[in-house]
């Protein structure tokens, strides 16, 4: 194995330098660190993180706390973070809750004793409370797609108010009068400001907002195919659905055709976030999209800023959705 004595007696210099050099130290010319950091490369040097990490109190990682990696939405988001920490040296540590607040604290505690560099928290919901030991810790840290309640965290958020709105408003430009929302859990923030915006366009439109059209489920396939039976075998049915993300609308849609409805014809439906699979040629799904590797790629930066000393703990980061039209939307009445 190459050290970095056997660096430095090639290099002709002290083992210091190349420690220096290696660690990207101020103390040396940037000529004589690129020579040295070649040469190591050269040699197939290989620096030993774990001993590195007990100098320095850390092990040159991040911690990724997602609800479920499964979800597109989240792989994109780690995909994301990943890429951004690689370019700068670190590795990511990921952990998923499945949407368990307990296990996610559990999750927390054990990152903070393994000495990670930073934390990014894709799972939590408004009222956290254990948000607010981290936030007195020495960690830095970052939600990413959702805000905490009570307390203030630097963030990466869509604007979900404005996508709300484009997705509603598009429904209602269509001509749709009677429009369901299907949400997520009703404690994230994502969720609320989603339905938040629905209400409003239903308002400023002076369209009818039934009570019972208005559903929060989980962000699952399998909760969006169990409302979409509730809500398609009513009396009175929704001409059309606006679900807060795109696997309840692919549950929506499994629900519409084991019900023999036909989309767009008997329903029109928007999803949100514009996962990989709203654009293959048999779902074509009418949807809001998220930068959602661009958010990944904003927090590991940022936590990494901090961690280098770049930046203060301090981001309120609200990228803008787009709307993409595609086939599960058109005019009421079609059929």
């Amino acid at each position: 194995m190459v050290t970095i004595k056997d660096i430095a007696k090639a290099a002709g210099v002290a083992p210091s330098t190349v420690s220096r050099a290696l660690n990207d130290s101020p103390l040396i010319s940037v000529e004589t660190k690129r020579r040295i950091q070649r040469l190591a490369q050269r040699l197939g040097y290989e620096r030993n993180e774990l001993a590195r990490g007990l100098v320095k109190g850390s092990f040159g990682a991040l911690g990724l706390i997602v609800p479920d990696i499964i979800n597109p939405f989240f792989a994109e988001i780690t995909k994301g973070v990943e890429e951004a920490a690689r370019e700068r040296g670190f590795g990511v540590v990921l952990c998923t809750t499945e949407g368990d607040e307990a296990r996610e604290e559990e999750y927390l505690r054990l990152l903070q004793r393994k000495r990670v560099d930073g934390l990014i928290l894709a799972s939590v919901t408004l009222d956290d409370p254990y948000l607010q030991k981290l936030q007195h810790s020495k960690i830095p840290f970052v939600l990413v797609s959702r805000l905490s309640k009570g307390i203030e965290a630097p963030y990466v958020v869509v604007d979900d108010k404005k996508g709300g709105r484009l997705a509603t408003e598009h429904l209602a430009d269509l001509g749709h009068k009677h429009i369901a929302f299907v949400g997520g859990p009703s404690n994230v923030h994502a969720s609320r400001e989603r339905m938040s915006a629905y209400r409003a366009v239903l308002s400023e439109r002076g369209l009818p907002l039934k009570r019972e059209w208005i559903v929060f489920a989980s962000f699952t396939q399998e909760a969006g195919r169990e409302v979409g039976r509730r809500l398609l075998s009513q009396s009175e049915r929704p001409t059309a659905i606006f679900a807060a993300n795109d696997l309840i609308a692919l549950g929506i849609m499994e629900a519409a055709e084991e019900l023999g409805l036909r989309i767009p014809d008997d329903l029109s439906l928007v999803g949100y976030n514009d996962i990989a699979y709203a654009g293959l040629p048999r779902i074509q799904l009418t949807t809001v999209a998220q930068p959602m590797r661009e958010m990944g790629q904003i927090a590991a930066n940022f936590v990494l800023d901090v961690v280098e000393g770049r930046k203060h703990a301090s981001l309120a980061a609200v990228l803008a959705p787009r709307l993409v039209v595609r086939r599960t939307t058109a005019p009421p009445g079609r059929s």
